[in-house]
């Protein structure tokens, strides 16, 4: 490489000639740390930015293990307060002996035993986290719930009865839908229930939905969570349009307002 050098005075030009092999060495020098600290944080960056991520992950999941661990305590605490109360309170003569708190337990009971499937929902969870999408957790329409799960009294006989499932009243056509991802088990007439869908969602999970007016699924088929299986009807033994809706677990019936995430809506 040749150099000239050209004074601002009236001096002689002047021409400087360096090799080309010493100029790339010396260029590589100066290059050689800037190329090595950019490598060096590509490098540290990426496992950096996992164990940050992995991190709060870990915090994450350790604040929901403490929020039911502190619920867990509290349906303890006020499942004993409901069971001791009555003898104190009577004992005190501060209510009369022919009350009692079988409500107040009843209830209690009810919020530990939902308190229970939190726990198997999120034990399951943390060993499977693909399960997240097969287990139910939305309302299976629009409507309110008319009937609830448990011991009720039959609107056609007047007999005591346990129902497995709750019921949603809502305008005959109202869209029904899958709660859970999941494969169609049963898809027709059933002599009580009307036209019904039935779904396995695989790890134990069974939801069923009766009295549908029109079926929009199939046997077999594979169908995602929310959607739309069929519409609300009055097919099957039932007093008005409504959506029988019910969630099996290990083939046990279970509460279905345990598996909705948001406010179910009572009439």
């Amino acid at each position: 490489m040749k150099i000239t050098i050209v004074p601002h005075n009236t001096g002689e030009t002047r021409e400087l000639r360096i090799n080309n092999f010493l100029l790339i060495l010396f260029i590589l020098f100066l290059a050689v740390p800037f190329i090595d600290k950019c490598w060096r944080g590509k490098r540290i960056s990426t496992p950096s930015k996992l164990s940050e991520n992995n991190e709060y992950l870990r915090k994450k999941l350790d604040h929901y293990q403490q929020e039911y661990e502190n619920l867990s305590t509290k349906c303890d605490t006020l499942l004993s307060y409901a069971t001791n109360s009555q003898s104190v309170l009577q004992s005190a003569s501060i209510v009369p002996n022919d009350m009692n708190l079988t409500n107040i337990e009843e209830l209690l009971a009810k919020l530990k035993e939902s308190s229970g499937v939190l726990k198997r929902i999120f034990l399951k969870l943390k060993e499977t986290p693909e399960l997240a999408t097969h287990i139910p957790s939305i309302s299976p329409c629009e409507g309110n719930i008319v009937q609830t799960y448990g011991k009720t009294n039959c609107i056609f006989t007047g007999e005591q009865r346990f129902c497995q499932g709750i019921d949603f009243a809502a305008p005959e056509g109202s869209e029904v839908y899958a709660t859970a991802d999941g494969r169609v088990k049963f898809a027709s007439f059933q002599r009580h229930a009307g036209l019904v869908v039935e779904i396995d969602h695989g790890y134990g999970f069974l939801t069923k939905y009766s009295h549908l007016s029109i079926l929009k699924v199939s046997r077999e088929q594979f169908v995602k969570r929310g959607k739309i299986i069929g519409f609300v009807g009055t097919t099957g033994k039932t007093s008005g349009p409504r959506l029988h809706y019910e969630v099996w677990e290990n083939g046990e019936s279970r509460d279905p307002v345990d598996f909705i995430l948001t406010e179910p809506k009572y009439f």
